[in-house]
């Protein structure tokens, strides 16, 4: 944490984020039109951010909590400064508030908004910060709003969310939004596919729909929409309409500015007609009890410690009724409710009523379940407690007998007896039996039991996710996963690196809107390539690799929910998607795959039915009989990248998205079109070529150079090939070049200088040749020993050349010498006979020399052993006059 300059510290917020969710969504109230992004840690948080953008009083808002540094690195636009301290008191001791939102009202006013839940905002010391932030707000002639979790709506977050998603700006809007307005201000609400139907006509129906969608989200952030945000989710047949220009803005419902409390339920209050709870709702907190009696508010249930109990599991009768009854009074005096008027109100004794205060307060909601339906064993020793648990807790999953029956439950017994000097008796089986039943039901023993290595997350929700969400591409799912399969490059080089598969998926109806495949592991311009598919149509790609159906889903993601990868939170991935795109981010907590089960289901119906079946796969009998292993398998089959992206492409059109979906009931693909006909989706409305250059670049430099210079002549050297371009060699002769290229194709490269884009340069030794940077390197590492031969065998002769350079003077002398006789030899025999004779002479040369190399070297003859030299008066060898043989 960095101090700022009054004095208090912020913080990280994905580092204190721990379990919960977090991410970024774009917003054009941070004050400053370059920094888009606002970072939220919880879903509360991120209901309460959307409240605030689309809040026509609130001119401006930021973070309150961030750290100087946190906000420089992740480009947070803090006008206000960041962090904003707010001094209170609590216990007597002073401290520092950090508000989660701060901002501007329309008035100039300050704004101090929390988020969070009943539970947590009723404490003693939320509520003394609740103080201090309201006496803040008023001092600054603004309002200080708690944003709770039961006050923030479903319905109206995601129509928020289906609004904002539509709010990129595009070349032909301005000309069809004054014919939008006109309708709607003209002709009363109407449905956004009645303004399609009457202005198709005259501009495309994509565009007028994505016009009309940005003027409804428009009006909606000014609070000029008439339509109902807290109801029914937005669809194409939802009438809408606009107020004019002059009027006053319509206000959402306001939030408090502290926790509300709510009086006790009324024993003859019926069925109360309450609402639905929503899904962060814990089971059973809000409904209605089976007899007719309503249950307890859903806020007051975190009172009581401990878990929540489901009125279901009850025996139905008088047990399920008294345990309602008990609720219900025992909130009402947690609540500030009399003792005695509560118990009179119920037909309860007041002492009887304490006591079940005093214990719920212990214990939570199972001290409120009549007596004789829970039973507890025999009281023993508490450290026999601790010792069945740790023994029973292992992965060995020891039964109750075993637990019983083990040696260290007698030792720990004579330990404890010899500690009190009495005798202590060990647990009976039955109690030992109960116990280990009883532990059974925690999740964390159940974990260890399992084997796992991370504590599974329990349901938090009596509803099913997939069923409240509420529009297609509202949310999607991102994730990535290995194939386990390998693919041979185009000369047959069995590449070693496995294939990696990225997917986007729908989670209302399970549609795959984009799909990639890489060698290696996935990088960032991989999810920048399958954004891109995302967004566009993929009748080309359907084309090209033979589907027998057509892939239809295609469309911008409100929402992104990915994991912790790398490539998901990058600086840039980040920068594309909310502020460039407008796609809003959502990051699972770690190890949590259930978190996007979606996803994880799809990733499951690949391995089992595609690449586990393949030649070249690690996993089962693939592999081939003929042995060799996955790479040999890969060679004979002769699987190439090509090949398995059409395989891969085809079992997605033709498979999965014709299979039938249990759980949403109908198949993939008309689950789309329904979804899409009914409630529309957001489309990405422009240029495609902008579209290429923000998504499919991958930036590479050189090592100890910061960018790629131009040559007069080579152009650039990029990857050891020459590119070049027509116009730019010349006009950029010797300045410096940012490369960007995509991975699948090395055969073009895009030159940016000072950051615009000025060009393509082009291989020519790629000319007509796909290669992807994968395969170059493969060859580059198949011919490596070839190279290294070659390298050497160069080496060799360019030494021997040197050897002869440095023999000295008398030895070139007599070479050159050998050399002329040569020549004057070649010139007399060329002029003594014809050409057939110089021939044959030459070959007959040619097999002499064949065979001299090959025929050992002679050994010299041994000559007579003479005496050494007598050294003369000076004290030096005498040298021995050359005797030559005669007659040799």
């Amino acid at each position: 944490m960095a101090a700022s300059r009054n004095g208090a510290e912020g913080v990280d917020l994905f580092a204190i984020a721990g379990a919960t969710i977090s991410g970024f969504f774009p917003s054009q109230k941070t004050g400053d039109a370059r920094l888009l992004r606002m970072p939220f840690t919880t879903l509360v948080e991120e209901r309460l951010g959307l409240y605030l953008e689309y809040h026509p009083l609130v001119v401006a808002f930021q973070r309150g909590d961030a750290s100087a540094d946190f906000a420089r690195s992740r480009r947070i636009s803090t006008p206000l400064g960041t962090p904003f301290p707010i001094p209170y008191a609590h216990e007597d001791r002073p401290h520092t508030y950090l508000p989660d939102y701060v901002g501007t009202l329309a008035g100039g006013g300050l704004l101090i908004a929390e988020a969070g839940t009943a539970a947590d905002k009723g404490l003693p010391r939320a509520q003394a910060k609740a103080e201090a932030a309201r006496r803040r707000a008023a001092l600054g002639g603004g309002a200080y709003w708690l944003g709770l979790a039961e006050q923030l709506g479903r319905a109206r977050h995601q129509n928020l969310q289906l609004l904002h998603a539509r709010r990129l700006p595009f070349a032909a809007f301005e000309e069809i939004a004054p014919a939008v307005r006109a309708l709607w201000l003209s002709g009363g609400p109407l449905p956004i596919g009645e303004v399609v139907a009457r202005l198709a006509g005259r501009w495309p129906a994509d565009q007028v729909e994505g016009a009309a969608w940005k003027v409804a989200a428009e009006a909606a952030a000014r609070g000029h929409l008439l339509g109902d945000l807290d109801g029914a989710t937005l669809t194409l047949a939802t009438p809408l309409g606009l107020l004019p220009p002059g009027a006053p803005p319509l206000l959402p419902p306001p939030l408090p500015s502290a926790v509300p409390r709510v009086p006790p339920a009324s024993p003859a209050a019926g069925d109360g007609g309450r609402p639905a709870q929503d899904d962060g709702d814990p089971p059973g907190a809000g409904d209605d009890a089976p007899d007719g009696t309503p249950a307890a508010p859903a806020g007051d249930t975190c009172l009581l410690p401990g878990r929540t109990l489901d009125p279901l599991s009850l025996p139905a009768g008088p047990a399920r009724a008294a345990f309602g009854r008990n609720m219900r009074a025992v909130l009402a005096v947690l609540g500030g409710a009399g003792v005695r008027e509560t118990a009179r109100a119920h037909g309860m004794d007041h002492a009887h009523l304490l006591r079940l205060v005093r214990r719920a307060r212990e214990i939570g909601q199972p001290a409120l379940v009549p007596h004789g339906l829970v039973r507890r064993p025999g009281s023993f020793h508490p450290a026999f407690g601790e010792k069945i648990r740790e023994l029973f807790a292992c992965r060995a999953r020891p039964t109750a007998t075993q637990v019983f029956e083990d040696v260290r439950m007698r030792r720990l017994a004579e330990e404890l007896s010899e500690q009190a000097g009495r005798l202590v008796r060990a647990p009976s089986y039955r109690q030992v039996s109960h116990l280990c039943r009883a532990l059974l039901r925690e999740p964390a023993v159940r974990d260890a039991r399992e084997g796992a290595v991370h504590p599974r997350r329990g349901r938090v929700s009596p509803n099913s996710f997939v069923h409240s969400v509420a529009a297609p591409a509202l949310l999607c799912q991102v994730d990535e996963h290995y194939l386990d399969v390998l693919v041979t490059a185009e000369d047959g080089t069995v590449l070693s690196r496995r294939v990696h598969a990225a997917v986007a998926i729908c989670v209302k109806t399970a549609a795959i809107l984009g799909a990639v495949l890489a060698l290696d592991s996935l990088k960032e311009e991989d999810y920048m390539r399958l954004i891109k598919q995302c967004l566009e149509p993929k009748d080309a790609l359907v084309a090209l690799y033979g589907c027998e159906h057509p892939w239809p889903c295609h469309g911008k993601p409100c929402v992104v929910f990915h994991d912790r990868g790398k490539i998901f939170t990058s600086e840039r991935a980040v920068s594309v998607l909310v502020d460039r795109l407008g796609i809003a981010t959502e990051q699972a907590p770690p190890y949590c795959p259930s978190a996007k089960g979606t996803v994880e289901a799809l990733f499951t119906w690949i391995c089992r039915k595609l690449s586990w079946r393949l030649p070249g796969t690690t996993r089962g009998r693939a592999s081939g009989a003929a042995g060799g292993g996955p790479a040999a398998a890969a060679g004979r089959a002769g699987v190439r990248l090509e090949l398995l992206e059409q395989w891969f492409y085809r079992s997605i059109t033709d498979g999965y998205m014709r299979e039938w979906d249990t759980l949403r009931g109908g198949t993939r693909a008309a689950l789309w079109d329904d979804a899409v006909r009914t409630c529309g989706v957001p489309r990405y409305l422009g240029s495609p070529a902008d579209l290429l250059l923000l998504l499919l670049k991958a930036n590479n430099r050189k090592k100890g150079a910061r960018t790629y210079t131009v040559h007069p002549y080579k152009g650039v050297v990029f990857l050891g090939r020459c590119y070049v371009a027509a116009g730019l060699t010349s006009r950029l002769a010797g300045q410096e070049v940012e490369v960007y290229y995509d991975r699948r194709d090395l055969a073009v490269i895009y030159l940016f200088h000072g950051g615009v884009h000025v060009g393509e340069a082009y291989c020519v030794e790629l000319s007509g040749r796909r290669l992807s940077e994968a395969e170059s390197r493969a060859e580059r590492k198949a011919s490596a020993p070839a190279r290294a031969a070659a390298a050497a065998e160069s080496l060799a002769g360019r030494q021997a050349v040197q050897e002869q350079v440095l023999q000295g003077k008398a030895a070139h002398r007599k070479e050159a010498t050998r050399i002329e006789r040569a020549r004057q030899l070649d010139l007399q025999r060329g002029a003594a006979h014809p050409d057939h004779v110089r021939a044959a002479l030459a070959a007959m040369d040619a097999a002499r020399a064949l065979r001299e190399a090959e025929a050992p070297p002679a050994a010299p003859a041994p000559g007579p052993a003479l005496p050494p030299a007598a050294p003369d008066d000076d004290g030096r060898p005498v040298r021995r006059p050359l005797v030559r043989a005669v007659g040799a």
